[in-house]
């Protein structure tokens, strides 16, 4: 008889919210207004001053999506490596990590869209940034698929500069960077304290 594995639990949840939150928003006609109260708008941090709004805003970013494409290919991304990167530091690292990645690339994205870009009036959305720091977490536990994600941004920068596609492409880096600095020293912290406790 074939024995299904157990689906991992913080990867299984965070599929069901987003999920949950899209379907809500199409079913009751509230997307746009969802987008425009809890999207990620960097000017609103950096240039207007709303520090605790936009911190906010950073974090509930995360669980809204576009379209029907964008929350199935996030969903796919997350479900194809959360199981590795949930069973590889534990579930309570793991969404730890993920809302960091979250953050930590939607604050990539603000500052390079606020500073450099000067688009920071556009709303940011989208599991990306927290779903590439699941990359990171795979990359730096030795999984080469991990680092597959960066060359797929690559594509994405192409293909948005020939089409009206706008990709979050920062996000992205900086969601990958945080979830690979932050397993990296989680990796360090765990050797130092076997090597301590042998001594």
């Amino acid at each position: 008889m074939l024995k299904l594995g157990t689906p991992p639990p913080v990867t299984t949840t965070l599929v069901v919210i987003n999920t949950v939150i899209f379907a809500y928003g199409i079913l009751s006609n509230t997307q746009n207004a969802i987008i425009s109260n809890y999207g990620f708008v960097p000017n609103g941090l950096f240039k207007d001053g709303y520090l605790l709004d936009g911190i906010l805003r950073m974090f509930t970013s995360m669980f809204i999506h576009a379209s029907i494409a964008h929350i199935a290919f996030n969903l796919f991304a997350l479900a194809y490596m959360g199981g590795y990167g949930e069973r590889s530091i534990g579930k309570r690292k793991f969404i730890a990590i993920y809302i960091m990645a979250g953050l930590g690339g939607a604050l990539f994205h603000g500052i390079i869209a606020s500073y450099i870009l000067g688009n920071g009036d556009s709303v940011l959305i989208g599991a990306s940034g927290a779903i590439s720091g699941v990359l990171g977490i795979s990359a730096a536990m030795g999984d080469i698929r991990g680092y597959y994600w960066l060359a797929i941004q690559v594509l994405y920068v192409f293909i948005g500069s020939v089409t009206s596609i706008t990709i979050a492409f920062a996000a992205h880096v900086g969601g990958f960077i945080t979830g690979l600095v932050l397993t990296k020293l989680l990796i360090d912290l765990e050797r130092r304290k076997r090597n301590l406790y042998r001594i």
